[in-house]
């Protein structure tokens, strides 16, 4: 049987090529069980994006507008800077990372947590498992576990019952999600020093 190919043109295998201009782009993430994007609504029905509409849906409003390309899925830029990464390196989501921030970032599995280790490891609990601070005065980090909730935090294999110094390339557990700190500030940078 003839295939189609992509410029509406009868290929070797025959059928129909499609316009490569006439290509549907699919934007990943909120679909709904049938594939439908749920956050998007049709250019026809507004004329301009209400302030009330979040900047992931004005943005994919926009796109499909006016076909530019538009990085989804950041509702905003945060005001304070990275300082660090917490990277996955075995469980659910491993390869993937999470900013840390400077001050107290709250560790758990609800995205409403400043670092929300939201790749589906239901041990993790879901809101301040643990805490992990930068302090930019010492250039120094803190884990900090959060002994009230029934979940362990564990800092290179051992179980943690206080706060303890973060280093370069320590392994933090928490539930089945083994991650890396990865620090960018410290003893030879920090945001502060640049003007």
């Amino acid at each position: 049987m003839k295939q189609p190919s992509r410029d509406g043109k009868q290929g070797a295998g025959g059928g129909h090529r499609r316009d490569l201009a006439e290509e549907e782009t699919r934007v990943l993430g909120n679909h709904d069980s049938a594939g439908a994007a749920t956050h998007l609504a049709p250019p026809a029905a507004m004329s301009a994006p209400p302030a009330a509409m979040s900047a992931s849906s004005r943005d994919a409003m926009a796109m499909q507008e006016g076909g530019h390309t538009r990085i989804l899925g950041y509702e905003s830029v945060r005001a304070d800077p990275v300082v660090g990464w917490l990277v996955v390196l075995d469980g659910p989501g491993k390869g993937n990372f999470r900013p840390i921030f400077k001050g107290s970032n709250t560790i758990g599995r609800s995205g409403n947590q400043r670092v929300p280790i939201d790749f589906g490891d239901d041990a993790i609990s879901g809101e301040k498992q643990a805490f992990l601070t930068y302090d930019e005065r010492k250039r120094s980090y803190q884990l900090v576990p959060n002994l009230e909730r029934p979940n362990l935090v564990y800092h290179n294999d051992a179980a943690l019952t206080s706060n303890v110094d973060l280093k370069p390339h320590d392994k933090v557990m928490l539930g089945r999600t083994t991650l890396l700190f990865v620090p960018l500030c410290g003893p030879d940078f920090d945001w502060g020093e640049l003007k």
